[in-house]
């Protein structure tokens, strides 16, 4: 069995103000430094043996928290980047629901937006499950992996590895900023289990942070 921790960036300015980042690269503010830093010590307690991150320099200042804790490099993978919000990048979900309020119906619903340019849920949670399955089949049964993304990547990945329609299941509540999940790798359907999820003291600021990215 190998172990897979998802670990969300901390938090930053876009977070505390409600507004929905993909793909814009804004970085962590005072308090996610320290959610990083305090997350961090719960994290080095599982004994990492490989740390991969989110190109997007939020979830990179993350994880190097945690390398440089216990003495490890950080490797950059461009499919751990959060889920496309296209047009609706920086704006907040009151105002998407004000302006357009049957798109934000069905986009809370898991429908697909391409005429906003938003990346779909099939595929995020496609590009970022491979990814972390690759991930693991290179590793032993004793290594312990460390993936630091973000909160739609994450939760979809994880819905993913666990062979759930993205599109139609909810189980899995949204990850609070620089909270981690441990994943498990299972021989029995699907293949994985969930130890613990949203795991660590730091709490999410904002009442939509879980999805925000």
């Amino acid at each position: 069995m190998t172990d897979l921790i998802l670990w969300r960036h901390g938090q930053t300015d876009y977070n505390l103000q409600g507004r929905i980042q993909g793909r814009v690269d804004i970085p962590l503010n005072g308090t996610g430094r320290e959610q990083a830093r305090r997350a961090a010590d719960s994290i080095a307690v599982l004994k990492p043996t490989r740390i991969v991150s989110s190109p997007l320099v939020r979830a990179r200042a993350t994880a190097e928290t945690l390398a440089s804790l216990i003495g490890q490099s950080v490797e950059v993978d461009s499919a751990l980047a959060e889920k496309s919000f296209g047009d609706w990048e920086g704006l907040k979900a009151d105002d998407i629901k004000a302006q357009w309020p049957e798109h934000y119906a069905t986009w809370r619903a898991g429908g697909d937006l391409p005429q906003f340019r938003i990346e779909g849920r099939r595929e995020t949670a496609e590009r970022v499950g491979e990814a972390l399955k690759a991930f693991v089949a290179g590793a032993g049964e004793d290594d312990v992996v460390v993936a630091v993304s973000h909160g739609a990547a994450t939760n979809l990945g994880a819905t993913y590895l666990l062979g759930m329609d993205p599109q139609q299941w909810f189980g899995l509540r949204g990850m609070s900023n620089c909270c981690y999940a441990l994943m498990r790798t299972n021989r029995r359907p699907p293949g994985w289990s969930v130890v613990s999820w949203n795991a660590g003291p730091p709490v999410d600021p904002s009442p939509l942070g879980k999805i925000l990215g």
